[in-house]
């Protein structure tokens, strides 16, 4: 096992004396332990071929905008409108365990965003939450979260799960350092059961206060008879007496339930005719729905192959043909007063596919989906996480057992909610307006994004992986040439470009010249020189020239506050001005790793709460040597209680 002593000093780290809390851990040996394991999904390097270019685009594109806004724009959306969506069997392992425990790379990857869009949006749920349990003292394993193996017959092997208050606490705890915002799922299967849901309620509106945007009742509840959750023929009248029964005994006092959380078998435009909304008025928040464009739950012959379907993710009509079916719920949750989001969806069901979900053809198709959404009057939308063995995480820690030799990976569609954060911004009044590029040119999208009236930001995407030969330039004006209104179209704009060689790369990535690192080398920060071009403008002409590169997103700011409000560069190059150490891991260990060890090294004790990934784990795990030693680093920032940060 692990024999920790507690060691404190306190640390200029390049702040005012931050105070630092160092944990020494050193390992004993052991009589046994499990080989070190990847991932099938961590170690699969499948590269797609990209689909064939175009034969004939126009080389110029016309962009022309209009002072004062744009009819059909958008609602004013949040610049933490692209968020995460986390499966709650998989919360500690990527969070933390509780409030005095978290995990320094999560924080980073939320410090990035957050210091470009003025704060995160996540939900704890999904096929984990509806039947979750709260144990208020805690479980037998002293574990935040425990699972076992379920009974439903959903695809994914959805587990049984039991959790703590640490949970919560952990999530509180990482609002006060990174603004996060919180949807949280409750258990809805056993309506009559005793209270827990309740529980669960009372406890997350405790914990989470102002922070708490939602509570989610219902998770594809079309699937529940199809899985067994629920009787086989359960239907659209079951729910809605199942909704009245748990809202009758919730404590609701006010509108903060989400749903109804459709994916598969029954429409949102089906369920809104039927009276959903009209029914529970008065404690819904917010009207969801739950999409993912492709279905990867099928094996065998009816699997889809990857290959087929990786061209569908490269075109803007396809993007177009996926979110607009939504476009008048949408408009009817807000003419009553709700909020419209997308709870839940990424790339594709069930983890993803190889070579398409973990490429940087999903970050380009990432950017082009949530500004579809924002434009379509989406107020939130999530991307989902499933735990290791799966493509299309935005980032993921390395497996258990290889912890403290491995750091985390960033997927690539992470990059797109880089891209999405900044084209926002902060001021929570950005309206997204679908500029029908070039013709409506499948191969590019283009987008521009207003605040109070003013022309603030484009974006720019171009789909085809032909560098030069499919490159080409936006003439953006704002008034001006045939409108008949004075050009109000700057004399210069910055602008920064989301790049890759090919839509199939999947970690040689950079936003802005920066990258987040390579396959299991990643702590949450961006790393490199920052790379901001300037383009002067034609005042003759009244336009800006921007290259859009083959394959690339171009994000175009048309005035330096629209860039200062986008993160511009302050603090550090990635425009983070909070970052969390983790680097006392691969810095310390890398150096004095016995290979013999490390082949039977589990990582972890069997008594350690994230748990471990190795049969048998209930016995100690292996040494690296009787001289290794690593640390923990946590930063006391901005709170009065030491705060470790788990590595």
């Amino acid at each position: 096992m692990l024999i920790s002593t507690l060691l404190t000093s306190t640390l200029l780290l390049g702040a005012p004396a931050a105070a630092v809390t160092v944990y020494t851990a050193k390992a004993t040996t052991a009589a046994a332990a499990a080989a070190a394991t990847y991932t099938a999904a961590s170690t699969d390097q499948t590269i797609l071929q990209p689909p064939n270019p175009p034969q004939q685009q126009n080389a110029n594109v016309a962009v022309q905008l209009y002072d004062g806004g744009m009819t059909g724009m958008g609602l004013p959306v949040p610049g933490s409108f692209w968020g995460f969506s986390i499966e709650l069997s998989v919360a500690a392992m990527l969070m933390g365990e509780n409030g005095g425990v978290l995990r320094p790379e999560f924080l980073n990857y939320c410090a990035v965003l957050e210091s470009r869009a003025g704060g995160v949006t996540i939900r704890v749920g999904g096929n984990t939450q509806d039947k979750a349990i709260l144990n208020i003292d805690g479980n037998p394993s002293g574990k935040t979260i425990d699972k076992y193996k379920g009974t439903d017959a959903s695809p994914t092997e959805t587990p049984d799960v039991h959790f703590t208050l640490d949970l919560f606490k952990a999530m509180a705890a990482i609002t006060n350092l990174v603004k996060v915002q919180w949807f949280f799922g409750i258990p809805f299967i056993n309506v009559d059961a005793d209270g827990n849901a309740g529980l669960v309620m009372q406890n997350s509106m405790s914990y989470l206060g102002s922070s708490l945007l939602g509570l989610q009742l219902a998770n594809e509840p079309d699937l529940y008879g199809p899985h067994l959750k629920k009787s086989a023929n359960y239907s659209v009248t079951d729910f809605f007496n199942d909704t009245s029964t748990m809202i009758q005994r919730l404590p609701v006092t006010q509108p903060i339930i989400v749903g109804p959380s459709p994916c598969c078998m029954w429409t949102i435009d089906d369920l809104l005719n039927d009276g959903y909304m009209d029914q529970f008025s008065s404690s819904l928040k917010f009207v969801d729905v739950m999409h993912y464009p492709n279905n990867n739950c099928a094996t065998g012959t009816s699997a889809i192959v990857p290959q087929n379907v990786f061209a569908n993710y490269l075109t803007h009509t396809g993007v177009q043909g996926v979110i607009s079916p939504y476009f008048n719920a949408a408009n009817r949750a807000v003419a009553a007063g709700k909020q419209f989001m997308m709870m839940e969806t990424n790339t594709a069901s069930c983890g993803g596919f190889p070579g398409v979900s973990d490429s940087f053809g999903a970050a380009l198709w990432g950017v082009d989906y949530a500004l579809q959404m924002a434009y379509g009057n989406f107020t939130y939308a999530l991307v989902h996480f499933g735990g290791q063995n799966v493509y299309y995480n935005p980032f993921t820690p390395p497996p258990t057992n290889m912890t403290s030799v491995r750091q985390w990976t960033t997927g690539a569609i992470f990059y797109s909610h880089i891209v999405v954060a900044e084209a926002l911004g902060k001021s929570n009044q950005a309206r997204v307006m679908d500029l029908s590029l070039d013709g409506n040119n499948p191969n590019r999208a283009g987008y521009a994004i207003y605040e109070n009236g003013v022309a603030s930001r484009v974006v720019l995407i171009n789909y085809v992986s032909n560098p030069g030969a499919s490159d080409y330039t936006a003439q953006i004006a704002i008034g001006g040439g045939q409108t008949g209104l004075p050009s109000k179209t700057p004399t210069s704009v910055k602008v920064k470009y989301l790049r890759a060689d090919t839509v199939s790369e999947k970690y040689n990535i950079t936003w802005a010249g920066q990258n987040m690192g390579q396959q299991f080398k990643a702590d949450g920060r961006l790393y490199g020189d920052a790379q901001v071009d300037t383009v002067n403008c034609d005042p003759t002409a009244g336009t800006c020239s921007i290259p859009v590169p083959a394959p690339c997103v171009a994000l175009v700011f048309l005035t330096d506050e629209a860039y200062q409000n986008s993160g511009g560069l302050s603090g550090d190059a990635s425009g983070s001005t909070l970052t969390f150490a983790t680097t006392t891991t691969t810095g310390k260990v890398h150096p004095t790793i016995d290979t013999s060890a490390l082949q039977t090294s589990n990582g972890r004790s069997g008594a350690d709460p994230l748990g471990t990934t190795s049969k048998n784990t209930s016995v100690n795990a292996a040494v690296l040597s009787a001289q290794v030693a690593w640390t923990v680093m946590t930063l006391a920032v901005g709170v009065s209680a030491a705060w470790v940060l788990m590595l």
